[in-house]
C-alpha cells in the first residue's frame, strides 16, 4: 500500500514520530506530503528543538518560513543576558563575567548581521529589543554597520537604536563601520552623533576611531579627510588602546607613507601603547613603543630613520 494512500491523521502520527531531518526527507518525496506534513514539520521543530529554524530563516531572510515557525508557536522573546538594552529596569547592573557558550543567540541578530531588512522590521513589529546584545556586546546597528549594509544601519538609526551601545572590547557602531572601511557609513553615524538626543558625544572620541582604522589601513587619503574634520593625532584610550602611528606601524601593509604623513601632521613618536586591562602592578610589561612595532617591519630601517628624525 503506498504511503499516499494513508489517511492524515495516520501521516500526523508518522510525522510526530520522526525526527526533524527525517521528516525533511520525507516531505521533499512528493507534493502531497509536503501540503499535508509540512506544518508538522515546523511544529516539530519548535517543540523538539528550540525553533533552532529561526536562525536559519533569519540568516537567509526568509519571511516566510519565520511566520511559520511563529505559527506554530516559535517564542522570540527573551532577553539578552547583558544589562537591559533598551529598558533600564531597577536593580540592572552589567554582568561582568557572561560564559558565551551559555548565550542564547537571537535571530535578530543573525539577520542584522546579513543584512535582511524585512526580517529586522518584522521581528521588530514583534517587539524584539533593539538593542539586543549578542555574544559579543554587538546590536544589531552595530553588526549592520560593520557588514556594512547602509539601507538597515540607516533604518535603525530612524527606529531609535541606540549609537553608543559598547561591545564587550568598548567599541560602538561607528568604529564597527570603521573597521571594516565602511566610510559611507561611519561618515553617516559621526553626522547623526553629533544629533545624538540620548547624551553628549564626544567627537575626538569617534575621529579617533575612524583615524586609527585609517591608519591601519594605510589609507592616506581616508586619513587626510578625518584630520581635515579635526581629529587629534595623538588620541587615544587610556585603557586596551594605540595612536594612529602605531597602529600604521604595526598593521598597515605598506606603512612608510602613512608613517610619514602621520609624523608630518606631529604625530608623537614616542608615545607607546595604553596598558592591558589585564595589567598588574609589578608584572613586567613588553614595551610597544613606536621603535619596538617598527622593528619587525620589513622596511624596518626606513621607518626607524623616519622615527628619530
Amino acid at each position: 500500500m503506498s504511503i499516499l494512500n494513508l489517511p492524515p491523521e495516520l501521516l500526523m502520527t508518522i510525522a510526530e514520530s520522526l525526527e526533524c531531518r527525517d521528516l525533511n526527507a520525507l516531505l521533499q518525496c512528493h507534493c502531497c506530503l509536503y501540503k499535508t506534513l509540512n506544518d508538522s514539520l515546523y511544529r516539530l521543530n519548535v517543540q523538539h528543538h528550540d525553533a533552532s529554524a529561526l536562525y536559519w530563516a533569519a540568516s537567509f531572510g526568509s519571511d516566510s518560513t519565520l511566520q511559520r515557525l511563529l505559527d506554530a508557536g516559535a517564542n522570540i522573546q527573551w532577553e539578552s543576558p547583558y544589562f537591559a538594552c533598551s529598558v533600564q529596569k531597577p536593580g540592572t547592573r552589567l554582568r561582568r563575567f557572561i560564559w558565551k557558550e551559555n548565550m542564547k543567540e537571537h535571530p535578530i541578530s543573525h539577520a542584522a548581521a546579513q543584512g535582511h531588512l524585512n526580517i529586522v522590521e518584522h521581528l521588530l513589529d514583534l517587539g524584539v529589543d533593539i538593542n539586543y546584545r549578542d555574544a559579543d556586546g554587538l546590536t544589531p546597528l552595530a553588526l549592520a554597520a560593520r557588514e556594512g549594509y547602509f539601507a538597515l544601519t540607516r533604518a535603525l538609526i530612524d527606529q531609535g537604536a541606540k549609537q553608543l551601545s559598547h561591545d564587550t572590547i568598548g567599541q560602538y557602531p561607528l568604529a564597527q563601520a570603521a573597521s571594516k572601511g565602511h566610510h559611507n557609513i561611519e561618515d553617516y553615524l559621526f553626522e547623526k552623533l553629533r544629533q545624538y538626543p540620548y547624551g553628549k558625544t564626544s567627537p575626538d572620541m569617534d575621529l579617533y576611531w575612524m583615524l586609527k582604522y585609517a591608519a591601519e589601513r594605510g589609507d592616506n587619503d581616508r586619513i587626510r579627510y578625518i584630520l581635515s574634520q579635526g581629529a587629534n593625532v595623538n588620541f587615544q584610550l587610556p585603557i586596551e588602546s594605540h595612536s594612529p602611528l602605531c597602529g600604521a606601524l604595526e598593521y598597515a601593509p605598506s606603512p612608510l607613507s602613512t608613517v610619514k604623513l602621520l609624523l608630518e601632521v606631529g604625530a608623537d613618536p614616542n608615545r607607546e601603547v595604553s596598558q592591558s586591562i589585564d595589567y598588574q602592578p609589578g608584572r613586567p610589561v613588553r614595551p610597544q613603543a613606536p621603535l619596538n612595532l617598527a622593528i619587525p617591519r620589513d622596511d624596518s630601517f626606513s621607518l626607524i630613520k623616519l622615527l628619530i628624525q
